[in-house]
């Protein structure tokens, strides 16, 4: 899907959609010593009207004001106040100061709701830091006044007048954010967008990376969708550990920053939003689409440009299948917002799949002009989910008929190969095959099969599948020697355990006996408990049992072994010809990696699907590290981690040999 972009195709003109809401244009005085807030705020409504209703933190005081002021309701954060006036206004000024009042409780990487503090400041709507109407906001100007060596942030074109640095914009916003702080501004300009780079830690090369990566992701996108949206795009570092995207600014923490993969994987991300998520706005009662979509463009297209989309698909799949399949999935019209492994695997993974699927039956110039027409028609505009696939797939009605049920039920299907027989026929071959779906009704599928020949061809064709059961006839060359169904995972489905490649994924998912070692050291067995408790929380169908009490299990159950002293390793039965696991350590890719030194991660599956799993680690400290580290290598098979530091040495994807979507004819 990638395509050059020659020269900059930065027009902005006609990029505004017709917004309602108030225009602010505000005066604002940063005290971070004493953590106040001084803002004027001349604000500018739709029309004039009577009254100007609105909510406020209430850790600020309403100095100035037009018209008549009534505090409507009282609360700890917020307060709700309306403006009354003789006559129809339209122009209204507010003076406001104070200390702001932030809520307690912490978001993402522990982020606080706001701040304002000697250490920087971040304001956005949830701290209601600026009147909030419930409405979007048409335009802003901020104008901030700063401490000496502080930049500050909103959103915009950037001047500077003196001490104070004006931002403005007069594209449609849903929220205003304010961030400040002593960065380190490098920033470089692509046609009419500035690139920049805010670090509280100056590193001017890293800078350059980012910058360069940039510009390079700004012309696959402006080229892919439409252009950017807005004057300026920022890279700040953050002091908590997060990732998140606001309109034209994201903010990454400052070890996540430095990173070696994160400017190939959330920095495309975080860009992209400000088409889908900042650019058109979700209706979240009717399905959060920006998510999946952003992940098929972002991080999906950083493996397909690299040959490696069926590994991403089958990852996706993985998650899909292991936490959201085991009875917690979600219609995606249904997905919010991400807030557990089930939650994120529904409005990412399953997402993602189903833009995939979108993109196979339209082609990719039709999905690319879909994509264009998607911008185009709904540019600050909050839609739902089936409003943007609408958009996405155009007037024709076929491609839209067989992906809504996507949308509105919970489930999807599992596919079988039955029946397969080989004729020989006039210059040729027949291949008959049976295809088979288990959902009631079933979905309307474009299958893909590959068809090894002796003669080393592979042929490949796309079956559809509309019943619970199909009989198909190939016509071949020559003879086939093998059959693969869905060979590079592009059917959004549920996978058979037995054609997973074997990952801690599988057993995460559940249903799976954690299985503690009870003859272990006192504080390594209470380290252990303390993991399964811990996971227990995050993934529902995990169960946990002491290895004296767990011969009876049932043979079709997944277990997940803990610790060397654990009765019931078998070290045979977690090894196969890529690695070998012994009771003092594990060989692995031509090297002996000894339990003494390191903490060792293996999963196997055998010939029924069943997920046998071990964690080797020799102290309290490694275990809690792997408590925290593992739920991210999911996707690996076989990890070794070094001892204390739980430093990660080694992962591997290994491949399952017993797919029953494959067949040897």
């Amino acid at each position: 899907m990638e395509r050059i972009l020659y020269g900059f195709l930065l027009c902005l003109s006609g990029l505004v959609a017709a917004a309602t809401g108030p225009a602010h244009d505000m005066a604002i005085r940063l005290q971070p010593g004493t953590g106040r807030l001084i803002v004027t705020d001349h604000i500018t409504l739709d029309e004039p009207d009577r009254q100007f209703v609105f909510r406020l933190n209430s850790g600020l005081r309403i100095d100035t004001h037009s018209g008549h002021l009534e505090r409507l309701e009282t609360h700890p954060i917020q307060s709700r106040y309306r403006l009354t006036f003789d006559r129809p206004e339209r122009h209204i000024v507010l003076r406001y100061a104070g200390q702001p009042r932030f809520p307690t409780r912490h978001g993402y990487g522990g982020m606080p709701a706001g701040e304002i503090s000697s250490r920087g400041v971040w304001l956005d709507d949830v701290s209601a830091w600026y009147p909030l109407t419930g409405d979007p906001i048409r335009s802003a100007r901020l104008a901030v006044e700063t401490p000496p060596g502080w930049e500050a942030l909103a959103v915009g074109g950037r001047t500077q007048q003196g001490n104070t640095v004006v931002w403005q914009t007069r594209r449609p916003l849903q929220a205003l954010y304010l961030n400040a702080g002593p960065f380190h501004r490098h920033e470089r300009q692509l046609g009419k967008v500035t690139l920049a780079v805010w670090l509280l830690h100056d590193d001017p090369a890293l800078a350059d990376h980012y910058l360069t990566l940039l510009g390079d992701y700004l012309r696959h996108y402006q080229a892919l969708i439409g252009p950017y949206p807005y004057a300026q795009f920022t890279v700040i570092e953050n002091r908590w550990p997060t990732g998140l995207g606001m309109p034209g600014f994201t903010l990454l923490g400052g070890q996540i920053l430095r990173l070696p993969f994160i400017p190939y994987t959330s920095l495309p991300h975080e860009l992209l939003h400000n088409w889908w998520g900042n650019g058109v706005w979700v209706d979240h009662e009717r399905g959060n689409w920006s998510e999946g979509l952003t992940s098929y463009l972002a991080d999906h297209w950083m493996q397909e440009r690299r040959g490696k989309g069926a590994r991403y698909r089958l990852r996706a799949l993985q998650r899909y299948s292991n936490h959201a399949a085991q009875g917690r999935d979600l219609p995606l019209r249904a997905f919010i917002s991400r807030h557990d492994d089930a939650s994120r695997s529904v409005g990412y993974s399953k997402s993602l799949m189903l833009f995939h699927m979108t993109r196979r039956l339209m082609g990719d110039a039709a999905f690319e002009a879909g994509l264009h027409r998607l911008w185009k028609r709904h540019r600050f505009e909050r839609i739902g989910f089936e409003s943007a696939l609408r958009a996405l797939v155009g007037d024709s009605l076929g491609p839209l008929t067989r992906l809504q049920p996507w949308l509105t039920r919970k489930d999807a299907p599992r596919l079988q190969l039955g029946e397969t027989q080989v004729r020989p026929q006039d210059e040729g071959f027949r291949l008959s095959l049976v295809l088979t779906q288990d959902t009631d009704p079933p979905f309307d599928l474009d299958v893909p099969v590959a068809v090894h020949l002796t003669d080393g061809q592979i042929l490949r064709q796309t079956l559809r599948l509309t019943g619970h059961e199909r009989r198909f006839e190939l016509h071949l060359p020559s003879r086939p020697q093998r059959l693969q169904v869905d060979p590079d995972y592009d059917v959004l489905r549920r996978l058979d355990p037995r054609e997973q490649p074997p990952a801690l994924n599988l057993l995460f998912g559940g249903p799976t006996w954690l299985v503690l070692p009870s003859d272990a050291p006192t504080a390594v067995h209470a380290a252990w408990r303390r993991l399964a408790e811990t996971w227990r929380k995050r993934y529902p169908g995990l169960q946990v049992i002491d290895d004296r009490d767990a011969d009876d299990l049932p043979a079709t159950a997944h277990r997940l072994l803990l610790g060397w002293d654990n009765h019931l390793l078998d070290p045979h039965q977690l090894s196969d010809s890529r690695y070998h696991l012994d009771k003092d350590g594990l060989k692995t890719e031509g090297r002996y990696w000894p339990r003494h030194s390191f903490a060792v991660v293996c999963v196997n599956i055998d010939t029924q699907g069943i997920g046998r799993g071990f964690i080797g680690a020799g102290t309290p400290k490694t275990i809690d590290a792997l408590a925290r580290k593992l739920p991210h290598y999911g996707s690996y098979g076989v990890l070794v981690f070094t001892h204390g530091s739980a430093r990660n040495r080694l992962e591997a994807n290994l491949d399952n040999p017993h797919s029953p979507l494959s067949r040897s004819l």
